[in-house]
């Protein structure tokens, strides 16, 4: 599970100018509305009083719990938190701003080819005409045209789209033959313009990158709108254990030799390219958002090759596209499909006709967007070496840019076995890590060295983390990054819409107002449906009874959240706590985590993430003389130290001031390759994985208005170790974990903030029978843990900090104790005698296929996506009567 310190979600779009191109664009307004603050209602995003950082907008009590990786997708389960996410984060633009901005290519001026769309518009008038009179010289689209169950126009309306239709699925079969028209007129149209154009060229069929493969003699694949309403769309093997009943009406879906008008014995979310949702009425669109927002959700866990998803919701009436990508969504106002027959039919064909890249896949790895469900084929990724940059919220200077001779790298990717894959809501930064073997000669395919391939949407405005890489390359203890890559930015997208096209968020609340009236009696007679639809009169159009919250301006800028794509290739891959062996293995490598951290905070850097899952134990090599160091990864969530104190946000960090390399005027040094670089901005602190952040930073404060500003600092990371080895000595338990040590479990794996505080807070207080108690593998630890302790709570009796130098002499010698003991294994008789195991009636142990958050792979995190986290949630100095 992951949390999230906002209780109320940021305003979606307040905006931040900008890099435009040379020639401006007539459409990119860096000025437009997304600058302004909304009203004060609004949850916009705001800065923090106290830091000056762009924060969530607000400062709540309780963090909030985010999903896992390792939850149900059932709607019970996962819709409530998708009502939560979307919230103030669907924009509503106008229908030619979002088929500008999103369903064309641009050119290098950042504009569509006005020739194509142009050409488009006039095909979708003649596929209107055509419609209209029935006729076709052509025998294909004759013989759909004659098609009973194929819409016309007629009396400006289409037929078989009954607005009066008593059950939704009356509109499947007018809708999908409706579609499979547009689609065969325009692809008949293409081939037979001066300049033929094949549409289906774009879509190959998949060929593996190995040597000696070569496409089928049929290789384009198709794309059709198949039936799917009554059935569950599956996931592939690697997320088998997912349970959900997703199950769209129609989908746009990609095949080699399906027959649409077949029902199909199985549809898999890989091949899914349009989830299509079809209602009577947009009458509860509130309550039918989330809907499309849960198949966006399964479309971009499924293909991970993709950046972002198109949805489409339908009525008899109107249509409505979606446009999802990491930062939030953009969706059309309603189409009146009978009065503006012209844009519908436009819409619908570019959906037939798009790229993969268009569709968001990414072209660096092989074959995107082109893989079937049943297609078992290597997938290579290449990743091309971008600058290094302390920040990437613009385009890169022309110093910064690398020659096009810079470093590129294939690798054959193994996508079948994650070894990390982040699981939000919607919207957040969408982790993936694989192992990936470098390609050392193409022609005969042979591989070299195994590296980690991690990439995330990052925010723009944070630091990079391949910068901090950069700074800690000499670091032993830190992974070391080969390269890296900015591969997308989702400005880029944004940036098209001009202020003139926004008109306001989509609320995820259900609304019900009446539904249309009915058609007269005459109307119904002579099928005249000119007068159906959206009516200016109607209550049903206002601003609130179509579910929709206005955008307001006057208010000051403030920066937008936009996120760019980022691609890393490390060395080499470490070894997980799960493969540790015993004690003192743990204690060597837990001195060299310590020592990691100081020299990182000697850069200026603080973690603020440790984990179990991002504290590694040194690679086993038998070639070499000694031992590999122990390694600290991820430092995605990584920050500057605050440069300095402010009077309203006192510090009780252990330094004072953050040793970031300078000029030696205070500015931050530019080095080749680091222009650009700024002054570092305060952040926020509560940041990391829940069961592993430190008491001060999770615990609530007492009283609120009072409450004093923490940083998050060296001293907090060095405390999260010690969580991870109390986790680690519960989680390694096995049998031998009593029934007190399987609820301490429990209780560090409880998605609850105040949970985890408290059970904290008994552990680090005075009746520390936890620690005394643990017993397993892992036992000879708990004299560290306990001395630990000790010393942390005499400091904070003492109203300080502890001494990270303390804690690190501390663990050199109990580390030098255990390397005096003898074998481990030997120990675990005098563990059976000394902590008794409960018989096997205790089922207290975690289950992680009952619990959601069980398992160390999916520990509850503070949310990673948007720098969420609240100075003022923590704050409060703690009373000293309050540890027990």
């Amino acid at each position: 599970m992951k949390s999230d310190t906002s209780n109320s979600r940021r305003g979606r779009f307040p905006h931040v100018a900008r890099p435009q191109p040379t020639q401006s664009a007539p459409r990119t307004d860096g000025d437009d509305l997304r600058r302004t603050v909304l009203s004060a209602t609004t949850h916009g995003r705001s800065r923090s009083d106290v830091s000056g950082h762009p924060t969530s907008g607000g400062t709540p009590i309780t963090p909030r719990t985010l999903q896992g990786s390792k939850s149900s997708e059932l709607r019970s389960s996962i819709e409530p938190l998708i009502k939560n996410e979307i919230e103030q984060n669907v924009v509503e633009i106008r229908a030619e701003a979002f088929i500008h901005a999103f369903l064309y290519p641009f050119t290098k001026l950042d504009e569509p080819d006005p020739e194509i769309m142009e050409r488009d518009r006039g095909l979708a008038e003649a596929c209107h005409d055509m419609l209209k009179e029935g006729l076709s010289d052509d025998d294909v689209l004759m013989s759909m045209l004659t098609d009973a169950r194929c819409p016309k126009y007629s009396k400006n309306a289409f037929t078989l789209l009954d607005p009066n239709v008593k059950e939704e699925k009356d509109l499947y079969t007018p809708f999908r033959k409706l579609f499979t028209f547009i689609s065969a007129f325009y692809r008949l149209s293409l081939q037979n313009q001066s300049t033929p154009l094949d549409i289906d060229a774009a879509w190959p069929d998949a060929v593996d990158p190995k040597p000696g493969h070569t496409a089928s003699l049929n290789n384009s694949l198709r794309r059709d709108v198949f039936d799917t309403h009554n059935m569950v769309l599956k996931f592939s093997p690697r997320l088998v254990g997912e349970t959900a009943d997703l199950k769209p009406d129609l989908v746009l879906m990609l095949h080699r030799d399906k027959d649409p008008d077949t029902k199909q014995p199985a549809v898999y979310w890989k091949d899914v390219k349009i989830p299509i949702e079809v209602k009577i009425d947009f009458r509860s669109e509130g309550d039918i958002i989330p809907q499309v927002a849960r198949y966006a959700r399964a479309m971009l866990m499924e293909q991970f090759d993709r950046k972002f998803a198109i949805t489409v919701l339908l009525s008899a009436t109107e249509c409505r596209l979606f446009h999802w990508d990491s930062v939030g969504c953009h969706a059309t106002e309603p189409i009146d499909i009978h009065k503006d027959p012209i844009l519908f039919i436009r819409c619908i064909a570019r959906l037939a006709m798009m790229t993969p890249e268009e569709f968001g896949y990414d072209d660096h790895f092989s074959n995107a967007g082109r893989v079937l469900s049943d297609q078992d084929i290597t997938t290579a990724l290449t990743v091309r070496e971008s600058p290094i940059r302390q920040y990437i919220d613009r385009e890169c200077s022309p110093e910064e840019k690398l020659p096009e001779t810079a470093t590129s790298m294939l690798l054959e990717l193994d996508t079948g076995n994650f070894i990390f894959e982040s699981r939000g809501i919607l919207f957040h930064r969408h982790t993936r890590v694989w192992r990936g073997k470098e390609i050392t000669d193409v022609k005969t395919w042979e591989t070299g060295s195994t590296r980690i391939v991690k990439q995330n949407w990052a925010e723009d405005t944070r630091p990079c983390e391949g910068y901090f890489y950069k700074l800690a390359k000499e670091v032993p203890t830190v992974s070391s990054l080969l390269l890296m890559e900015e591969c997308d930015h989702t400005w880029a997208y944004h940036n098209r819409i001009a202020d003139q096209d926004m008109i306001g968020y989509l609320k995820a609340t259900e609304n019900k107002p009446d539904r249309q009236p009915r058609r007269k009696a005459a109307q119904q007679a002579e099928g005249d449906w000119s007068t159906f639809g959206p009516d200016p009169q109607n209550e049903l159009n206002t601003l609130e009874q179509r579910s929709r919250t206005p955008l307001t301006a006057g208010s000051k800028p403030v920066d937008s959240l936009e996120r760019v794509l980022l691609r890393f290739v490390f060395e080499e891959e470490y070894r997980p706590l799960s493969d540790a062996k015993d004690s003192k293995e743990v204690m060597d490598a837990t001195v060299q985590w310590v020592q990691g951290l100081i020299t990182l905070d000697s850069l200026g850097i603080v973690h603020r993430d440790i984990s179990y899952s991002n504290l590694m134990l040194p690679v086993i090599d038998s070639t070499l003389p000694r031992l590999k160091p122990a390694k600290i990864i991820d430092l995605g969530l990584a920050h500057w130290k605050d440069p300095q104190r402010s009077e309203q946000a006192p510090s009780r960090s252990v330094s004072s001031a953050p040793e970031i390399p300078t000029d030696g005027q205070g500015s931050l040094s530019k080095d080749p390759g680091m222009s650009g670089a700024r002054a570092p901005r305060a952040h926020h602190h509560i940041t990391g994985t829940l069961p592993f952040i430190a008491w001060e930073l999770i615990q609530q404060p007492q009283n609120t208005s009072n409450a004093s500003y923490i940083e998050h600092g060296l001293h907090h990371d060095v405390e999260s170790i010690f969580w991870v080895l109390v986790y680690l000595c519960h989680f390694r338990a096995g049998k031998w974990r009593t029934e007190d040590m399987a609820i301490t479990l429990e209780r560090l794996n409880d998605p609850r903030t105040d949970v985890v505080a408290s059970k904290k807070e008994n552990i680090l207080g005075m009746s520390r029978h936890t620690l005394t108690q643990i017993a397993g593998q892992f036992y000879k630890l708990r004299d560290f843990l306990k001395a630990f302790a000790d010393y942390w709570f005499a400091c904070y009796l003492d109203n300080k900090p502890i001494d990270v130098f303390k804690v690190l002499y501390l663990a050199i010698e109990h580390r030098d104790k255990l390397g005096q003991s003898g074998q481990e294994a030997a120990a675990l008789v005098t563990v059976q005698q000394r902590a008794p195991v409960t018989p096997p009636r205790l089922t207290a142990t975690v289950d992680s296929s009952k619990r959601k958050s069980s398992t160390f792979e999916d520990p509850p995190e503070i949310d990673e996506r948007r720098e969420e986290e609240s100075e003022d949630v923590v704050g409060a100095r703690r009373k000293k009567t309050k540890l027990p």
